[in-house]
């Protein structure tokens, strides 16, 4: 029994290893490749943050006046409210208790850069300096990031072709592929209004704005086969 139980054992090993050898024997077939590529496009999406709040203070703007005051803005900048803004939190409090004070948190979706200046001008004038611009990028963000990954195994082919050549080889198919995005990068070239309520900035001490391009990257590792 021991006799019979050696040999099996023996037999598992020396699977083990014919496998791995020829594990290692496919890994010298390949060539492997990481390639990437990228785009600068211009933004067309931007995110504006704005907070109302009353100020803990004797004779007090209560909400219901800054809401008014947001509004006037809004609509002086050609902004349509309802498809472009929305409450992103607000405080429970109904105004009754004089101890705690209201505020509300929008966000504002614009697709013109000229209309971010128009919206800071316009909130500032009417008093409302707690907003902040929050990203700028791209609404066909997606569509870009596939044209690049396109770009990108292109590049590898390729790459991988030309060192196949340099030893007398050519590539066969792809046997492994890998994709994976950087973060797009896209950031104005200057914070304006972060102030807060009380502390606006002189209109005329704004600079016009500049906005960087959104650069958008993609990553491949691809093996092709060697032949």
């Amino acid at each position: 029994m021991k006799k019979i139980l050696f040999v099996a054992s023996a037999l598992l090993i020396a699977g083990a290893a014919t496998a791995q050898n020829s594990d290692m024997k496919m890994n010298r077939n390949y060539v492997e490749i990481n390639s990437s590529a990228d785009t600068l496009v211009a933004p067309n999406k931007f995110r504006i943050s704005i907070t109302i709040s009353e100020a803990p203070s004797k004779g007090k703007t209560t909400i219901a006046d800054l809401e008014k005051s947001l509004a006037t803005a809004l609509k002086a900048s050609g902004v349509d409210i309802k498809k472009q803004l929305v409450i992103t939190g607000q405080s429970n409090t109904d105004g009754k208790r004089k101890d705690i004070y209201q505020y509300k948190n929008y966000l504002l979706t614009l697709t013109e850069p000229t209309m971010v200046e128009t919206v800071f001008d316009e909130l500032q004038a009417n008093g409302i300096a707690n907003a902040s611009l929050t990203q700028s990028t791209r609404s066909d963000l997606k569509e870009l990031q596939a044209q690049v990954r396109v770009k990108a195994m292109k590049n590898a082919q390729q790459t991988a072709g030309e060192l196949a050549a340099a030893v007398g080889q050519k590539i066969g198919k792809a046997i492994v592929i890998e994709a994976y995005s950087s973060a797009p990068e896209a950031v104005a070239m200057r914070n304006v209004l972060a102030a807060k309520s009380g502390n606006a900035l002189q209109a005329d001490s704004m600079p016009d704005l500049n906005f960087n391009d959104v650069r958008v990257n993609q990553n491949v590792t691809v093996r092709f086969v060697l032949e």
